[in-house]
């Protein structure tokens, strides 16, 4: 019972009628998912014990809760001389040690701030979806009705044998489309390429909360892998240090201001630190799929010949004439809508609405034609009248 359930939910989800492809759901849905997921997995904190941890000599548990929220907030620091030192002869961990007074310092507070920025990023991968679905309003879904796969798939025949009134009903819409509604497209394309520089943005944003470790943090990190951990440099390990130095400032019993330099476990990058690996190489992947999509897109808006080709397969050969005949005058707002309503379509019914699309563009040609003559030919009696 169940598993006929859940039969039913994924046939209902893949065959949903939609204008989109599955790069604009790569960002808006799975990239989006995904990046909510990592916000949860950033706040887990009792999954791995205290977000950081401080070294003090004063055995004190207010000290120290006072000590590690100091260090949280106002952040730790690396000595950038102390990274690829080996580790366990010449530092206890990568960065960590003793600074000189010309040493240059990292300092870490970025980590407190990675699940609000994740959060807005996934926030933006949703926005492109978001202004096409304010601009398109569910258009097309009441446009193919009862046409799509879904409903042809169904158990309802009535909607099936009264198919010719709709393909009547989506041809005289088509008509109208191809007059007053040029612009529908090159919203679409608009929100496509929207996805690739969002995409972009994000990536050399992320470079920049970084400290511009992001570029090439990925790809470091894949070539360290391999290596023996004790003798490598681990990329996450400067990004995103396990341990820290902090100094903390206070007091003393004889109110002099005393200096202690603590170190610090930062156990909330071990999170992090997997986190954006994965980030890197998915947006890489997510970047470069756009990108060729983009190219695509390109080519279906310059290349007259190569939307027809798209469309001709999307019919069986005996109605590839048809589409012949509708690509002479089609606009590429005209196509992409045959192009979305073909997707969305059964093959059959599909060819069967080109078949009467293409005869009633036929019609009104005819029609246009015999108006045009009839205009001349009123025009000739006219002057012939005042001449």
């Amino acid at each position: 019972m169940v598993f006929k359930v859940l039969s039913e939910v994924k046939l209902k989800a893949e065959v949903k009628p939609t204008v989109d492809n599955l790069m604009c759901r790569l960002h808006y849905r799975y990239t989006y998912i995904q990046y909510m997921v990592f916000v949860l997995l950033c706040t887990f904190y009792d999954a791995i014990g205290e977000k950081i941890q401080c070294l003090t000599d004063i055995d004190s548990d207010s000290y120290k809760d006072v000590v590690n929220n100091y260090c949280f907030i106002m952040g730790t620091f690396t000595v950038d001389r102390l990274h690829g030192k080996q580790v366990g002869v010449q530092v206890p961990h990568p960065g960590v040690g003793p600074p000189e007074p010309d040493d240059e310092l990292t300092f870490h507070s970025y980590y407190q701030w990675v699940p609000f920025v994740l959060f807005v990023q996934g926030i933006l991968f949703y926005v492109p979806h978001w202004i096409w679905k304010m601009w398109e309003k569910g258009l097309f879904k009441t446009v193919i009705q009862n046409l799509s796969i879904r409903d042809y798939l169904g158990d309802n025949l009535k909607k099936y044998f009264g198919k010719n009134e709709e393909i009547k009903k989506l041809c005289d819409y088509v008509t109208f489309h191809r007059k007053n509604e040029r612009g529908w497209a090159y919203k679409f394309f608009f929100c496509e390429a929207l996805y690739l520089v969002n995409a972009v943005c994000i990536f050399f944003f992320t470079d920049w909360f970084l400290g511009g470790q992001f570029l090439s943090y990925g790809s470091d990190v894949i070539q360290v892998a391999g290596m023996d951990p004790e003798n490598r440099t681990d990329p996450m390990a400067f990004v995103f240090p396990r341990m820290a130095k902090c100094t903390f400032r206070s007091f003393g019993s004889s109110g002099t201001i005393q200096v202690r330099d603590v170190m610090c476990l930062i156990a909330t990058n071990i999170i992090n630190e997997k986190i954006y690996v994965y980030i890197w190489v998915w947006l890489v992947l997510l970047m470069t799929i756009s990108s060729l999509w983009m190219l695509y897109r390109l080519l279906t808006i310059f290349l007259p010949f190569f939307r027809k080709f798209l469309l001709q397969n999307l019919v069986k050969s005996h109605y590839r004439s048809d589409v012949a005949a509708i690509m002479r005058t089609a606009s590429v707002s005209e196509w992409f809508l045959l192009m979305t309503l073909g997707r969305n379509m059964e093959t059959t019914v599909f060819c069967e609405f080109v078949e009467e699309y293409a005869k009633t563009l036929q019609r009104s040609s005819a029609i246009d034609m015999n108006d045009k003559i009839n205009g001349n030919l009123q025009g000739g009696e006219d002057s012939s009248l005042w001449g």
